[in-house]
């Protein structure tokens, strides 16, 4: 790793770390914000609100980067997060709390996908294979340290302090992306796909509100519930057909018939519902069903962010050594056994050993998302050009963020119905201390029963992500081959190839080398990795155009057209295969 590169994944990990601390932090802190300012039936908004605008805003953000550069976008975002932060510290009432909250999520949804993306432009593919670890292991220490800095925060210097100490971790991210990351854009007209944007979102405001807060307003059947839907599927077909005939579309439908994508963005969107359903529902077990306490709840969930970036880190290395496919089964694997361990976590009858069964449970499914999610994503940024590296990016988070969104909300529905509201008031210690023995009972039968079969259908759905990845997730391969300093042409050709399979001939070769690679991707990860398909026939420029002092150059030297740069100390050239 060069020293440029150490920089700038430390303004990725710091971008990456504002965004996750935001989120356990505010969580502890939220009682005593409640306390302060009212509006208990507001509660929820605080964090439907942020989820929505963080949410919603990806794939604009995204295709605004691969338009314009990584940098304007990222830093823009840096900026309305921290904005919005110092605007919720400021917050006097809960209206002005979930409006600042909603300016601070339109910063989170450029925050984490372009910091990814950022990371894939500057760092090989085996690299990022490596390094996902460092990445994912931040939001491991955010999960464990977040509720303890919360809680002393908020009992020290005030809740508002939760929000203001987002300013100088954000600073930081921005000052080091901003002085070290250096883009070289083509400077060309573009016109922003603006109808495809408002047809994504609103039909997403609508699919998410009614998933979201639908059946606890109206009821799942109610006229206004179903309109939502069905407002949310017209819309959204009316982007698809949009999107065939624009020029410039938002989303690039075609990305979605390249296997390694196609199969990566089902399987995150499907294993999005395991790993929010169980972060939203394990605590309620934990606290109503077995009578433990917040912080108890808290270790439970904790467990899966731990093993996460374990998995992550055992990922990447297994991606090089074994290849994709069998990577991902594993992880899949691994997530079957965990969600069907948490289904026994009501059977011991004790909090210790119910605490400790969600727990196991938790972190094997942590494991298994991090053996499948670092693979996925390595292997999408690796299969696209640079112009479209940041659509694939935020089109990963974004599949795993909506399945777990709406899947959140469906089940929320199951649980409401079998608990009714005795759920709130079981979860509260202190009201439940008020709660008569024989109906304390009672609803924490009803409540067990709800999230039993919460818990049963999160397990179903893991085994369907499973079946769906053993069905359709290539044989992807990163290998590594010594090879001289001028194969920066070869590997553009085959970049090039690699953007849209379905464009070229299946007999042409994809790749320099030993060709007749089967399968719709075929491409070399070198230094112009990110090279576009119109420009496969570009030469390398001559090593002499490079001063004798001149730094070593980072893959995102590359212009956007593509043109080759002096090649750089590589000592390997990596090359993706996918067998079918």
């Amino acid at each position: 790793m060069t020293p440029e590169q150490f920089v700038i994944a430390a303004g990725v990990m710091s971008a990456l770390a504002v965004a996750a601390l935001d989120g356990t932090v505010v969580s502890t802190a939220m009682p005593t914000i409640i306390g302060n300012l009212g509006g208990l039936s507001e509660y929820g908004w605080v964090f439907s609100a942020y989820l929505l605008a963080s949410t919603v805003t990806v794939p604009l953000y995204s295709r605004m980067a691969d338009m314009y550069g990584r940098k304007p976008v990222f830093m823009a975002g840096i900026a309305l997060f921290v904005g919005g932060s110092m605007l919720c510290g400021f917050a006097n009432s809960m209206a002005l709390l979930i409006v600042f909250r909603t300016i601070q999520g339109l910063g989170a949804g450029a925050v984490q996908p372009i910091a990814f993306t950022i990371a894939g432009d500057v760092f090989e593919s085996e690299q990022r294979a490596r390094i996902q670890g460092l990445f994912s292991g931040v939001w491991g220490a955010a999960a464990v340290v977040g509720p303890a800095i919360g809680s002393i925060i908020t009992t020290t210097i005030g809740w508002r302090w939760v929000f203001f100490v987002n300013a100088p971790v954000g600073l930081m991210a921005a000052i080091l992306i901003g002085r070290f990351l250096h883009e070289r854009v083509e400077h060309r007209r573009h016109k922003l796909d603006f109808v495809g944007a408002g047809l994504l979102t609103m039909g997403l405001i609508s699919l998410l509100f009614a998933a979201i807060e639908g059946g606890q307003l109206w009821g799942w059947t109610s006229p206004a519930t179903l309109g939502l839907v069905a407002a949310s599927v017209a819309l959204l077909v009316a982007f698809v057909l949009f999107e065939r005939r624009v020029t410039e579309p938002l989303i690039d439908l075609e990305l979605l018939r390249v296997p390694v994508i196609g199969a990566g963005l089902a399987i995150g969107a499907l294993s999005g519902v395991v790993m929010f359903s169980l972060s939203t529902y394990v605590p309620p077990l934990v606290q109503g069903v077995l009578g433990g306490t917040a912080l108890e709840a808290g270790v439970a969930v904790a467990a899966m962010s731990i093993g996460w970036p374990i998995g992550s880190i055992v990922g990447g290395r297994a991606l090089l050594r074994f290849g994709a496919r069998p990577t991902v089964l594993v992880g899949m694997a691994m997530l079957v056994s965990g969600t069907a361990i948490v289904t026994q976590a009501i059977r011991p009858g004790t909090l210790e050993g119910g605490l400790a069964v969600a727990a196991l449970g938790e972190a094997i499914t942590g494991l298994g998302m991090g053996l499948s999610a670092t693979t996925i994503l390595v292997m999408v940024q690796a299969a696209v050009s640079w112009q479209q590296r940041a659509v694939a990016t935020g089109l990963v988070q974004f599949s795993r963020t909506i399945g777990g969104a709406v899947g959140v909300g469906l089940l929320g529905g199951l649980v409401t119905a079998a608990a009714g509201n005795a759920s709130g008031m079981i979860l509260d210690p202190i009201a439940r201390n008020t709660i008569a023995s024989a109906q304390l009972a009672s609803m924490r039968s009803s409540l067990s029963g709800g999230l039993e079969w919460v818990f049963i259908i999160v397990a179903v759905d893991a085994v369907v992500v499973a079946a769906v990845a053993l069905r359709f997730m290539p044989t992807v391969h990163v290998e590594r081959r010594a090879s001289g300093p001028a194969a920066g042409s070869g590997a553009a050709a085959g970049s090039g190839a690699a953007a849209h399979p379905a464009a070229a001939p299946s007999s042409a070769p994809s790749s320099p080398g030993p060709a007749a690679f089967t399968g719709a991707i075929s491409l070399a990860a070198t230094r112009s990795t990110h090279a576009p398909a119109r420009a496969a026939t570009a030469s390398p420029a001559p090593a002499s155009a490079a001063p004798a002092h001149a730094a070593p150059l980072l893959p995102h030297d590359l212009d956007a057209r593509g043109a080759a740069q002096p090649p750089r100390h590589y000592r390997h050239r990596l090359r993706v295969r996918v067998n079918q």
